[in-house]
């Protein structure tokens, strides 16, 4: 009988020590679920804080994007306006120019007329003297075929 509850001590102390274990396992996940509980939360703030930061980096991004926009639509509106300044001012040039051509070219024009009329007058007064010569010419042989011819 001795042996008898030796053997169930020996049993009872191994069960025992298994038990301890088993709850000194459990201690441990314990611990480490409550490490892990609070690994978690720290895990979450820092989604949190960087799901804030991605937010905010988000809403400067738009910020920005609007400045910018604002900046480029404010760059087209000047580029348009001095180019219909330019635009202005080349017609305006071209107006001029073409005035001037035309005034230059009725000047030109007047003055070839005006030397044309000289040219025609000279050319006139140089044709009615070479035809009097010739009508004088004409008359002298009209007198000279009028006269006896001698044998």
């Amino acid at each position: 009988m001795l042996l008898e509850q030796s053997r169930e001590t020996d049993r009872l102390r191994e069960q025992l020590q298994q038990m301890k274990e088993q709850l000194e396992s459990r201690q441990i996940m314990l611990n480490e679920a409550g490490s892990i509980a609070e690994a978690s939360l720290q895990m979450n703030r820092v989604f949190e804080a960087a799901q804030q930061a991605a937010d905010q980096y988000l809403e400067n991004i738009r910020v920005l994007s609007g400045r910018q926009e604002s900046v480029c639509a404010q760059m087209e509106e000047d580029s348009r306006r001095r180019a219909d300044q330019l635009l202005a001012e080349t017609q305006e040039k071209c107006r001029i120019m073409e005035a001037e051509t035309q005034e230059k070219c009725s000047r030109m024009v007047r003055e070839a007329e005006e030397a044309s009329a000289r040219v025609w007058e000279e050319m006139r007064g140089k044709l009615e003297q070479f035809v009097e010569q010739r009508a004088g010419l004409r008359e002298l042989l009209e007198v000279v075929s009028r006269e006896p011819k001698d044998p």
